[in-house]
């Protein structure tokens, strides 16, 4: 039987093609400047959520039919990154306490991803997330639900135990926030954040817990929060941290929106934190 591990690392990507590719060179990245500052990286367990299969698939059948109708479209890249990415602010739907069905299918893989990585944690392991683009609405909204169904003494089904209720969440990595593109939905003066460190989050770990946004100016699909209304700009430790995403052909433009995962400032940054976390008696 395989020993539990210390510490979870859930890592909800953005839009695309479904796949891990970047968030694997991220892992490798980081196991790496574990080892290298004296840290064994086994101690830690992660799991991504692939979330996109159903909508995907659906992307996939309008982009063929397109395609076999065989009328001559031009921007054909721009069109697939349309119907690929900027569709799925459309297709996801639903707010907290308005589901609908894909809404409620995306946050069951969310579930059963959380369900994965709880398997290979101590009870009272601590939690951390890095999410990014379209993740970071995803899991904001998931984590709403699982507080709102908890404050309200609703039965949730995707909140059986403490960890599955995010009340040992004690670090959030936001990378390229998309939570602003959605905010014209609701009344912007009465958003407000997760509730983050919980109360129920041990004293040691409340000391450490840090939720830091990071964005690129130059990135038009990520955004500071603080800015938003009060709530989040009295946030006691929410940081809005300005970084250079992207590579040399990327990181002056739109596509430096894609470029947080190969971030070598967030590797390290990452690491020195689990360096805290797992050395913290």
């Amino acid at each position: 039987m395989k020993s539990k591990k210390k510490l979870g690392l859930l890592m909800i990507r953005g839009s695309g093609h479904s796949g891990f590719k970047r968030q694997d060179l991220f892992m490798g990245r980081l196991k790496d400047k574990l080892t290298s500052s004296g840290i064994d990286p086994e101690q830690v367990a992660h799991e991504v959520v692939d979330w996109y299969g159903p909508i995907q698939e659906q992307q996939e059948i309008v982009l063929q039919r397109i395609k076999k109708a065989g009328i001559r479209l031009k921007s054909k890249l721009t069109r697939q990154l349309i119907i690929t990415n900027i569709g799925d602010l459309i297709n996801y739907g639903g707010k907290p306490g308005f589901p609908h069905y894909g809404y409620e299918e995306t946050h069951k893989k969310v579930h059963k991803t959380m369900l994965d990585l709880k398997k290979q944690l101590h009870e009272d392991a601590p939690l951390l997330i890095i999410a990014t683009s379209m993740g970071t609405e995803i899991i904001n909204d998931y984590i709403m639900d699982r507080q709102n169904a908890s404050r309200e003494k609703k039965d949730d089904p995707m909140g059986n135990s403490p960890f599955e209720r995010f009340e040992t969440l004690t670090g959030l990595f936001t990378l390229g926030n998309n939570l602003p593109i959605f905010a014209a939905s609701h009344h912007i003066d009465e958003i407000r954040p997760i509730e983050f460190p919980s109360p129920h989050l041990s004293p040691a770990l409340r000391e450490v817990a840090i939720w830091e946004n990071y964005f690129d100016k130059n990135d038009s699909m990520g955004y500071p929060l603080k800015p938003l209304n009060d709530h989040f700009a009295n946030h006691a430790i929410l940081k809005d941290i300005m970084i250079n995403s992207g590579g040399p052909f990327t990181s002056w433009n739109f596509f430096s929106h894609f470029g947080y995962w190969r971030s070598q400032k967030l590797v390290k940054r990452l690491a020195s934190y689990i360096k805290v976390l797992l050395t913290k008696e």
